[in-house]
């Protein structure tokens, strides 16, 4: 006997992805493309800056139905692990001035070190 499962509205799907996307951190945009041949084909994929002034950079996450798509979101969510930025590890090594609030005052004090 199959199991079947009752069809997603547009709004449940958004809502997976949204709770997908909060679980990474907010980091990057899932975008999910579905065909128009009448088929339920569906590729799922996340796109996301390395570095804050690097082109955007794709990872596809998973293909075939809506359902199928979901299950790889959940698989690559469990297995995600951020990669800090470059501006990220100089600002942890000292090397990188931390960043100005609204008022443009520095975010704290700030030491360039050079590693030897």
């Amino acid at each position: 006997m199959k199991k079947t499962m009752k069809a997603m509205t547009i709004d449940e799907v958004q809502a997976r992805l949204r709770a997908a996307h909060a679980r990474i951190g907010n980091e990057g945009r899932f975008a999910l493309t579905l065909s128009l041949t009448g088929t339920e084909e569906a590729y799922l994929t996340h796109w996301f800056r390395p570095d804050p002034y690097a082109f955007e950079d794709c990872k596809a996450v998973g293909s075939g139905t809506i359902t199928e798509c979901l299950a790889a979101l959940e698989r690559y969510v469990a297995g995600y692990r951020r990669q800090p930025t470059s501006e990220e590890v100089g600002r942890t090594l000292g090397l990188v001035p931390p960043a100005v609030d609204e008022a443009g005052e520095p975010g704290g004090h700030c030491f360039l070190v050079a590693a030897e």
